[in-house]
């Protein structure tokens, strides 16, 4: 009889703790895939760590056509807008860029997909 009576209180006092199945909607689901990247060339050119320095050595200058050759990569720039700076610090001309000189550049942060640079500085 105890049994009987323990046994019967403690289902009493088990039975809130059941599980308890909602009968609520399921959450809603995702209204599609996440929006692609536009343009392959734009995501490579977002890749770019524009904002670094870049050094080497030039193979080939066209100052008329704001183009210089370095590592095989054709590079241009506005001679009218670019900023050069010579070894000493100061501002120079375009003229200052020599095949075979050493350049350090950057490129414009504003135009990564023309690859057109910003300044350069002649060592």
């Amino acid at each position: 009889m105890k049994r009987g009576l323990i046994f019967s209180a403690l289902l009493v006092l088990a039975a809130p703790c059941m599980a308890i199945t909602t009968a609520t909607a399921p959450p809603p689901a995702n209204k599609g895939a996440p929006p692609k990247v536009a343009d392959a060339r734009a995501a490579q050119a977002s890749r770019d760590d524009s904002a670094g320095l870049r050094r080497g050595t030039v193979e080939a200058v066209n100052v008329s056509r704001g183009t210089f050759q370095m590592y095989g990569q054709k590079m241009s720039f506005d001679p009218k807008r670019v900023k050069i700076f010579g070894p000493d610090g100061k501002r120079a001309s375009a003229y200052a860029m020599r095949s075979g000189g050493k350049l350090r550049f950057t490129m414009d942060a504003t135009d990564p997909m023309h690859r057109r640079v910003a300044v350069i500085y002649v060592e």
